[in-house]
């Protein structure tokens, strides 16, 4: 502005003085001739500052933003908005990046790890002392809030604009990017074309900030099924939500929970599903913007159930005068334990061992010297599935 006033005066100073001299110079025509140039070349500048002035009015219908009162979670509106914005700029804080003006469980958990990053009590609210740090973050590094009319409505709406210098946009500064996408908080200044195409990949000299309409990009779907669950995993190349649909047919029917969380790796898990069966699904995810993503559809099978029993072999016994070692092995994990007896009804048992192993090692002790004893083997896989060997029987040794 005082560029513009400045130039005026000048202006007007020299219109002033071409009279002077044209009355002092009149048969001198070079001076009259350059004089009016220099006159027409103010004239042009004159029309270039109305210009730069029409566009710093322009400038000044947004409306620089600032922190002025205590936020709590219920709140919500344009001071919300401001807040979400400051907190998304380090993805640490706020990782979802969710800018809705209503302060709810996320910005109350984003407020906490702000307050607990500067030192400051981490009650999740913004009262005084985290307020004058957020200013501060925003006497630094403005953002504001611009008035859009609609064409179709007669209703005008309030987004938020960085007012950041062009190249904090493809540089590390204020404002983050996530995975080299877009910038969480809209920019709405004009870009010069080289960072415009930097940025969006094309060239234009003229646009400004443009609403993302591009989908994640869904990758890397994994699949671990087990007999009646499965976990689905996934990866976009921005911070998205999580879903999976799924059903035995291709018109699946069934989802999981939508998980509103934005990340960029993704898993969910099913249960409930039925052994031995063929299930189709996709994954879906759903960026900050609202572009959602689906993967095509893919099928996996669960596990059969398993029903059979281990196999034992090897059973042998190593008898002493009080005690006896007895081993054996079986075909796949599974637990331990004897039943034993001075008669083939058997009657004791040790101690069961839970642990899942192949080689088993079971002790009796207490058995009577120079007695027989029968005893039988017992396995349990991981399935429940029960094995019991053919009785067997040794003689304790005499003293």
């Amino acid at each position: 502005m005082k560029k513009i006033a400045t130039l005026f005066v000048s202006f007007a100073l020299v219109a002033s003085a071409v009279p002077a001299l044209a009355e002092t110079a009149s048969s001198t025509t070079d001076t009259v001739q350059s004089l009016l140039t220099q006159i027409q070349q103010l004239q042009q500048q004159i029309i270039q500052l109305r210009q730069q002035l029409n566009q710093v009015q322009q400038q000044e219908q947004q409306i620089v933003a600032t922190l002025v009162s205590n936020i709590q979670q219920g709140s919500s509106g344009d001071q919300v908005k401001i807040l979400q914005a400051l907190l998304a700029a380090d993805p640490g804080i706020y990782p979802e990046g969710l800018i809705t003006g209503f302060f709810g469980r996320l910005t109350a958990n984003a407020v906490k790890r702000y307050q607990k990053k500067h030192g400051l009590p981490q009650v999740g609210i913004v009262g005084p002392k985290t307020l004058e740090k957020l200013n501060e973050y925003l006497r630094d590094n403005p953002i504001a809030l611009e008035s859009t009319s609609s064409t179709q409505t007669t209703s005008t709406t309030r987004h938020l604009c960085a007012i950041v210098p062009p190249g904090h946009l493809i540089a590390p500064g204020w404002i983050r990017k996530n995975d080299g996408e877009r910038p969480i908080v809209p920019n709405c200044q004009t870009l010069p074309p080289g960072i415009w195409n930097k940025l969006y990949g094309t060239s234009s000299s003229t646009t400004t900030s443009t609403v993302d309409v591009t989908p994640p990009v869904i990758s890397g779907v994994i699949v671990s099924a087990s007999t009646s669950s499965v976990t689905v995993g996934w990866v976009t190349n921005e911070l998205a939500t999580s879903q999976v649909l799924y059903g035995t047919t291709t018109a699946l029917g069934l989802s999981t929970g939508f998980d509103s969380t934005l990340i960029a790796n993704h898993s969910q898990s099913i249960s409930g599903l039925t052994p031995n069966t063929a299930y189709y699904y996709a994954v879906q995810s759903k960026d900050a913007s609202g572009n959602l993503a689906s993967s095509v559809q893919q099928s996996f099978t669960t596990a059969s159930l398993d029903v059979t029993p281990p196999v034992i072999s090897g059973v042998t016994s190593a008898a002493a005068s009080t005690t006896a070692t007895i081993s054996w092995t079986t075909n796949e994990l599974a637990t331990s334990q004897v039943s034993y007896g001075t008669s083939t009804t058997l009657g004791l048992n040790t101690v069961l061992d839970s642990n899942l192993v192949t080689s088993h090692l079971q002790t009796l002790s207490g058995i009577a010297t120079g007695t027989t004893y029968y005893y039988s083997v017992k396995s349990q896989d991981g399935s429940g599935n029960m094995a019991t060997s053919t009785q067997q029987s040794f003689m304790a040794a005499s003293q």
